[in-house]
C-alpha cells in the first residue's frame, strides 16, 4: 500500500476551499495536514470546514504547509491570492492544483515557467 498523499488546502475557510477539505477528508488515499486562511486563522479547521476528526488549526501563514510536509497544496481562493499562492507554492518546490479562474495569459506562463 503506498503513502497517503498529504494535502493543505488555501482558502481553507471559503465556500470552495471547505469543500476541497471534506472531499480530502474523505478520500482513502489522502490525508488532510493544512489549511490556510488569513480570515479564519487560529480556528479549528474541523469546525472551519465542517470537516470532523481533523486536529488541525488553520494558519494565515502558508510556512504551515511546510512545517506539515505537504506533498500539494490546492488553491481555490480568487485571482488576486491565488497569484502569490501559486509563487509561493513553485518558490518552495511544493506541487499545486489551482480551481481558482481569472488567470490571464500571461499569468499562466509565469505560473509555467515557475514551476
Amino acid at each position: 500500500m503506498s503513502p497517503r498523499l498529504r494535502v493543505g488546502v488555501f482558502g481553507a475557510g471559503g465556500r470552495m476551499g471547505s469543500t476541497v477539505c471534506q472531499a480530502v477528508a474523505v478520500d482513502p488515499d489522502l490525508e488532510l495536514v493544512g489549511g490556510v486562511d488569513p480570515h479564519h486563522s487560529g480556528l479549528e479547521l474541523s469546525r472551519v470546514a465542517d470537516v470532523p476528526g481533523i486536529d488541525v488549526h488553520v494558519s494565515g501563514d502558508p510556512q504551515v504547509f511546510l512545517d506539515v510536509d505537504a506533498d500539494v497544496v490546492v488553491d481555490f481562493t480568487e485571482a488576486a491570492a491565488a497569484r502569490g499562492n501559486i509563487a509561493w507554492a513553485a518558490l518552495h518546490g511544493v506541487h499545486a492544483v489551482v480551481g481558482t479562474s481569472g488567470f490571464t495569459d500571461r499569468d499562466l506562463e509565469e505560473f509555467r515557467a515557475a514551476f
